[in-house]
This record gives structure tokens, sequence and C-alpha cells, in this order.
């Protein structure tokens, strides 16, 4: 399997983010923890910063599982998907995702997404910004986009936000966002990764995947990383799901989910674009589907080795493909 880790950003969004919506690169984490509250110029420098690494990721995420011929024949025929990104941000990871497809999907006509997010001035951005896009030229495929904002603080809100959906999904997303509710304790004394988990993933189509990534730091006042949080709340759903649900990706996850703990791991893209070259991104991510989905994928002879059987691995190459 071919793997893609690093991505020009495209010349025209490229032109689109940064002269048409004047957006600013400025990169400050320590800034970015907390979103929903934050200002409008703020987001300007969150799309000119960290639009370009979501689109890169998913973009590159999303190439790789494509090189995998039994997941690519499943899809291929599709003229229509449906894509469902929870804590949207300005949408880069939306754009990179339907960038990728429409360059592997020869028949796709159709793509309507549920975008939400906690913050009015992102879902505006990304509202304009998709129109934008569209108006391009660049992008073949119709967009039926609605982006919604809704603050999440309580489970309870959770459920009604699952309440608004009513159609199946074949890519749920969740790109550097969790670790937000992680932070502020907002379900309380719960995995937010497996939380977040149950409730989305009943909604995948048959074929759907689901791609859940978030950042590699270590939380706060703990020596814990948020993918071994990660990896422990998605491999303990996992387990309590009567097998109906299935890592797909990372390929010794499918193997090895039921047994691990919760190990630490980290993918790093690049990016480049005209105010940045090779602009570094690390994430955790896995990528998870119906269980009878995930065995019709994954074949038996992928490498099995992973963190689970390595103790001593280094943190700087987690995914051993």
């Amino acid at each position: 399997m071919g793997i893609l880790k690093n991505k020009d950003l495209p010349k025209w969004l490229d032109e689109i983010i940064y002269t048409d919506f004047g957006a600013i690169f400025e990169p400050h984490p320590q800034d970015v923890v907390y979103n929903p509250d934050q200002p409008y110029e703020f987001v300007k420098i969150y799309l000119g910063t960290y639009f370009p690494r979501s689109y890169a990721e998913a973009f590159c995420i999303v190439y790789n599982l494509l090189e995998n011929n039994n997941y690519l024949s499943s899809i291929n025929a599709l003229e229509e998907i449906n894509i469902l990104d929870f804590c949207c941000g300005t949408g880069g990871e939306i754009i990179g995702l339907i960038d990728v497809l429409q360059s592997k999907l020869p028949n796709l006509k159709n793509i309507n997404i549920d975008a939400f997010d906690a913050n009015s001035d992102s879902i505006r951005f990304l509202y304009h910004l998709t129109e934008a896009v569209v108006e391009s030229g660049n992008i073949r495929v119709n967009i039926n986009i609605n982006p919604q904002g809704l603050y999440v603080s309580s489970e309870q809100e959770l459920s009604d936000l699952v309440n608004l959906t009513n159609v199946q999904y074949h890519f749920i997303v969740s790109f550097k966002a969790l670790n937000e509710f992680v932070q502020h304790s907002t379900f309380t004394n719960k995995n937010v990764y497996s939380l977040i988990s149950s409730y989305f993933l009943p909604l995948l189509s048959n074929e759907g995947v689901f791609i859940l990534s978030d950042v590699t730091t270590k939380l706060n006042n703990s020596e814990l990383f948020y993918p071994q949080v990660l990896n422990a709340g998605v491999n303990s759903f996992v387990g309590s799901c009567k097998n109906e649900f299935k890592t797909l990706y990372p390929y010794p996850c499918y193997f090895q989910e039921i047994s691990c703990k919760g190990c630490y791991m980290q993918d790093i893209f690049t990016v480049s674009h005209s105010r940045k070259k090779n602009d570094v991104s690390k994430v955790a991510y896995r990528i998870i589907c119906r269980k009878r989905f995930a065995d019709a994928i994954v074949a038996s002879d992928f490498n099995h080795s992973c963190r689970k059987n390595n103790p001593l691995a280094d943190k700087k190459l987690p995914y051993n493909y």
C-alpha cells in the first residue's frame, strides 16, 4: 500500500483562503486549546494556519485508505456520498476529503455534508468558503452543505445533535477537536472517545467509515498522552459492542484492539502552501467501521506488529506498517 504523507495545498485553494478570505498564517498552539468562543479575527488565523493542515491530513489519510483495493472497489461505483463532520471548524478536512474523493471515484456526482461546530464565525467561514470553492470550478461534484452552529456541553445535547441527522453516512469525521472536551471535563468520568464513538458509529452506512483523529500531546496534569486515551476509549467501546464495529485502520488495531489497553501512536504529515513550506502536523487517528465491512477489507496477511508488542518503540515511529 502506498503511503502518502506530504501534500501541497492546491494553488486555487491557496488563493481562496489567503487572498480572497484574508487568512493569516500565525501558529499559536497555546491559543487553540478551546475554540467555541474565539473571535472573528482568531478564526482568520485558524483558517490560515490550521485549515491547510487539516486539509492535508484528511487528503492523505483517505488517499492511503483508498490504496486498499478491497475498500476502493466497495465504494468505487458510488454516485452520491454523505459526510458528517463533528466540530468542523473552518472545514479543512471537509475540503481535503472532497478533493481526494473526486480524484478517486469516477462516478461521484453529489456530496451531502452535515457539519457541526460551536463557533458561529467558523461556521460562517465554512459556508462562504464552500461557495467560493464551488465557484472556482476546481470541484466537479455537486456539494450540498448544511453547516450548523451547535454548542455541546452535555450528553443530552450530544444526543439531540445526533437526532438531527436522518441519513446514513459514508464518512463521519472529527479532526483534532475531542481533546477540548477532555480538557474541560465536559463529560465527567467518561472517556470522550468511547462516548462519541457510541453516538456516531450507529450512523454509518454499511460501507461507511468513522475517522477519529486528534492531537498527540500530553493531557494537562497527567502522564497520559491523548493517543493513549483515544485508543483506550475506542478499544473499550469496540469490545463492548457485540461484534458490531471494528477498527479498519491502522491495520494492527484490527487484530490487537481487544487485548490492547491503549497505546501511544502518532502519524506525521506535512503541507506546503504560499505561507509555509513543509508545515508539520502530528496526529493520532483510528478508522472504524461495521465489523462485517472491516472483515471484508482487511487481509489476513497484513502486518500485525504494533506498539502493543513493542513498548520501547520510538514514539516518532508509532505506525508500524
